[in-house]
């Protein structure tokens, strides 16, 4: 029996989702030797712009993300990688952990460069959830790739970010003693210790067991914003940003001023937009489109 009324955020929506095609998973190597896995859905005609997806906490490729991929490469003939990260899906690694907060972020640079050498056109990253967070977290780091635009779809950036609701059920429980002993012992100590754990109900981790339960220190650094209005102040291409009317774990109105923060060229060619009726995980059926008319927008070759 499930009881959804104790859940962090729907899941009806992905159970009822129509299945689409899902490619072969392919491998990139990053830069310790570590397999990443990702999943290329790619336009048949060709194309001018690429997309890389980073799923959210705990999650990885296929809870739902397909269905972005599904839509950008068949209605807006877009290449998308969807991208597991390490210790997370099908990539390598120990499950929930990495050897340092920047290894999360060298590894997206590595899927970038890889990207690059096969396919032409732009660039732009996506990120879902704390995958959105650790976007943030990857344009704010001075050793980035750059790219030619950010997608924040039901951005979580972090307790400092001001956007939770107050009547949420919370979907992560944290050992904040943990963040600061590690804090305090530069890392020696608690670094890869279990510190957030994710409130999935039991019966979806049931039917998807590569769901994370927990994650370490060292991950959730990796993927938590650490002053998100600051960073997001110093945004450095244009963006969109969707939330659902109806997420459950944000306040939605919250996330408004965040589009007042970056400098005017940037704003004047970003998007943040609300999407009625839609939820934490729902917005996943909805966000393709969202994205695939913003690249069109910004890339008039897009068709």
């Amino acid at each position: 029996m499930k009881d959804t009324e104790t859940e962090p955020f729907s899941f009806t929506s992905m159970r009822q989702a129509a299945p689409v095609h899902i490619p072969e998973r392919q491998f990139i190597q990053s830069h310790d030797g570590i397999r990443l896995a990702y999943y290329p859905f790619l336009s048949e005609k060709k194309t001018h712009a690429n997309v890389i997806l980073i799923h959210g906490g705990g999650a990885h490729s296929l809870a739902g993300y397909e269905h972005i991929a599904s839509t950008l490469q068949h209605d807006f003939h877009v290449n998308v990688f969807l991208l597991d990260l390490r210790g997370h899906g099908h990539s390598q690694g120990k499950k929930g952990d990495t050897p340092s907060v920047t290894d999360v972020w060298q590894d997206i640079s590595q899927v970038l460069d890889a990207i690059k050498q096969e396919h032409k056109g732009a660039m732009y990253l996506c990120g879902h959830s704390s995958g959105a967070g650790l976007l943030l977290n990857y344009m704010s780091w001075p050793e980035k790739r750059e790219v030619d635009g950010y997608f924040f779809i039901a951005p979580e950036f972090g307790y400092k970010s001001g956007t939770a609701r107050a009547d949420q059920i919370p979907f992560a429980t944290v050992q904040v003693w943990k963040f600061i002993l590690s804090a305090m012992t530069k890392g020696s100590l608690m670094s890869h210790s279990e510190a957030v754990r994710f409130h999935y109900p039991a019966w979806v981790v049931e039917q998807d067991p590569l769901l994370l339960t927990a994650i370490t220190v060292n991950l959730s650094l990796a993927l938590t914003p650490s002053a998100p209005k600051k960073q997001f102040a110093k945004m450095d291409r244009p963006y969109g940003m969707f939330v659902g009317s109806k997420d459950e774990l944000y306040d939605v109105e919250t996330f408004l001023p965040y589009h007042e923060l970056p400098k005017e060229p940037i704003k004047k060619q970003s998007v943040y937009q609300v999407l009625e009726g839609h939820t934490h995980l729902s917005i996943l059926l909805e966000a393709g489109k969202q994205i695939g008319r913003n690249i069109q927008m910004w890339n008039p070759s897009v068709s």
